[in-house]
């Protein structure tokens, strides 16, 4: 019985190479992730997308701080609490030739729909062999350091249950 889960529609070719399961891919959360699964009343202080232009890096306590600026094209900036943080080109390469690789900031609409968008992730992975993977978080650092250090604990474990169900249901 069909549940409208995306990989009941995929269909993989075998090859003579055996399917790949790769144990170490990496997610650029999509932009409504939090949005669009917390209760309202934490939606807009939750994690969320805003686009600005990138400001220029500086380094505070052995390590780089980004914040946004004033001019120049619009990057998309994950913002929640104190945090702020550019989707780079670097987090979102796939497609990209290696002097394109970078650290400045994106959009979505310039990112590989695979890096975000769960359909199109199981396409790309159908061309390149891949039978399954482990996504690791990117804005939520690798175990969500960003929530485990959040003020407002209640809205964390939220943003954890919420990203928690993305993973499963999309």
């Amino acid at each position: 019985m069909p549940t409208g889960r995306v990989e009941e529609e995929r269909s993989v070719t075998r090859s003579p190479i055996p399917p790949i399961v790769d144990v170490d891919a990496h997610v650029v959360e999509p932009p409504d992730v939090w949005s669009s699964r917390l209760p309202a009343r934490y939606r807009d202080i939750g994690p969320r997308v805003v686009y600005r232009p990138s400001g220029p890096p500086k380094l505070a306590g052995g390590g780089y701080i980004e914040e946004p600026g004033t001019e120049g094209p619009d990057v998309a900036w994950w913002f929640y609490e104190d945090h702020k943080y550019s989707v780079k080109r670097l987090i979102a390469a796939a497609g990209y030739p290696a002097d394109e690789i970078t650290m400045a900031g994106v959009t979505y609409d310039e990112m590989r729909p695979g890096c975000w968008q769960p359909a199109a992730r199981l396409a790309d992975m159908d061309v390149n062999g891949v039978e399954a993977q482990l996504c690791y978080p990117n804005y939520p650092r690798f175990c969500g350091q960003i929530f485990l250090n959040a003020k407002d604990r209640e809205l964390a474990l939220l943003c954890v249950r919420a990203y928690n169900d993305w993973m499963v249901e999309e």
